[in-house]
């Protein structure tokens, strides 16, 4: 994901997005419901999830189309350029 890419996701942090594709590592465990607000908040959790989730097949997706699906990869590089300031005003 290139500089131009993340500007804009962090633009949209307060942007209504959902999370799929994350998994319990517990044996025996349901899957969990991820319920998050906004974009940024969702990038957040998946970025905090490991070790207590896998996230190997982690989507986050928001109501913008010209932000295509964010894995997990995408979610590590946001987070190492933003951290904290994607869920701030």
């Amino acid at each position: 994901m290139d500089r131009p890419a993340m500007a804009s996701v962090f633009r949209m942090r307060h942007a209504p997005a959902t999370v799929s594709g994350v998994r319990s590592t517990g044996q025996g465990q349901a899957n969990p419901v991820i319920r998050v607000r906004s974009l940024g908040e969702a990038i957040r959790f998946v970025a905090n999830a490991y070790p207590e989730y896998d996230i190997s097949a982690v989507a986050i997706s928001c109501g913008d189309a010209s932000i295509s699906g964010l894995g997990n990869l995408e979610v590590k590089a946001l987070w190492r350029e933003y951290g904290k300031r994607l869920t701030q005003e």
